[in-house]
């Protein structure tokens, strides 16, 4: 129980010390001040009062305890000494690597100022509040406004055109904005990203903005020539159903009255005057569908079909439509049909009568002597026609 008592003392006695360090030492001066002023003061009153009787043992144990107190006094200052460097010497370090560390941070600091201010997109940082933070040189020239107006306000461009907007799945808000400038409106492309504090709270708001006026307009100027080259296209296709359906209703007469007149008694030169004539009309049906096709083509809305028909009688027709233009420019004209092929084939017959006769065509215009045959073999794939 003493013992424990002791060192509750003791411990009361060293937090007490720690927590008043100046009583401390003024006790601590005072016991070493009386201590020597009392070893002092024995010696030399024993030294001066020798022969009136005073012990002189007394003398050498007041001088051995002045000695000890001054060794001791000594030590203790010399220890203090040797700890204030070293703690000095600590805190100089510190004080070193704070100042090496500072001014890394202002390097770097400046590093990202300058990276900023070079660049040539806006860039300004608002506070939860909404206050500008920070701002670079590009957004101060399209703001019209020094640094020093923008800092702490709340200051925004005039809106004359909002653009479409998304969210990124990181939050960042893209959206396009036309903004009165001071010359002149511009297309600004913004992002903007929020950045939280630690406890999740809104701390400031990041916005990069990149003017994008040209290729705005530069896509608008393409976008109107889209839209006038699909209304010039819708409208080439009404003019030429139009015209088409124009021509072949006296066409159709033509036709109707020529297969008519086939079935009327004729001489052989009648005959064949006769089949010219509805050969001819036939042949400007067809160039009349074709352009009826070349618009639905453009529309998006052919359609084959898928019909039997004779091929052989396709070919002969073809070649008899064909014989006055070669006649014309002299030249033979003939037509064989390979006997492996079947009678009848599946397709559009109108179709293929189109292409054979524009094929066939050419052939006429660009063949100077000679003559033009139209062939029709299997292919070398089953199933194949060339």
């Amino acid at each position: 129980m003493a013992m424990r008592r002791f060192f509750r003392i003791k411990l009361r006695l060293r937090r007490f010390a720690r927590r008043h360090p100046w009583l401390t030492g003024a006790i601590r001066s005072f016991m070493i001040f009386s201590a020597a002023f009392g070893g002092a003061y024995g010696f030399i009153a024993g030294s001066r009062s020798e022969q009136a009787g005073y012990d002189p043992h007394a003398f050498a144990i007041g001088a051995s305890f002045l000695f000890a107190i001054a060794c001791f006094a000594l030590a203790t200052l010399s220890t203090r000494l040797r700890w204030m460097r070293k703690k000095l010497r600590k805190i100089t370090l510190h004080n070193e690597a704070l100042a090496d560390r500072n001014w890394e941070l202002q390097e770097a600091e400046q590093r990202a100022r300058s990276l900023f201010e070079s660049q040539g997109d806006l860039i300004v940082l608002r506070d939860a509040a909404g206050a500008i933070t920070f701002v670079n040189d590009a957004y101060c020239e399209l703001a019209g406004q020094p640094r020093s107006a923008l800092a702490g306000s709340r200051f925004a461009f005039t809106v004359l055109e909002q653009g479409e907007s998304a969210l990124d799945p990181d939050g960042t808000r893209i959206h396009d904005q036309k903004i009165a400038g001071p010359l002149e409106p511009r297309w600004i492309a913004w992002r903007e990203g929020l950045v939280r504090s630690d406890a999740g709270r809104a701390a400031e708001m990041q916005c990069v903005g990149r003017d994008v006026t040209d290729r705005t307009e530069t896509e608008r100027a393409l976008a109107e020539a889209r839209d006038q080259a699909d209304a010039a296209s819708r409208a080439k296709s009404r003019f030429l159903a139009m015209a088409s359906h124009e021509i072949r209703t006296p066409l159709n007469g033509i036709i109707g009255m020529s297969g008519l007149l086939l079935d009327t008694p004729l001489t052989p030169e009648q005959m064949t005057y006769a089949k010219a004539v509805k050969s001819s009309g036939d042949a400007l049906l067809s160039l009349i569908e074709e352009l009826l096709d070349y618009s639905k083509i453009e529309a998006g809305k052919i359609d084959l079909e898928h019909r039997p028909f004779a091929l052989a009688a396709l070919i002969e027709d073809i070649t008899e439509l064909l014989a006055p233009r070669a006649q014309a420019r002299k030249l033979e004209i003939a037509a064989y049909v390979d006997e492996r092929l079947p009678a009848e084939v599946v397709g559009d017959a109108a179709r293929l009568r189109q292409v054979l006769l524009n094929l066939a065509g050419n052939a006429i215009k660009f063949t100077s002597t000679g003559g033009v045959a139209l062939i029709v073999e299997p292919g070398i794939a089953p199933h194949e026609i060339s």
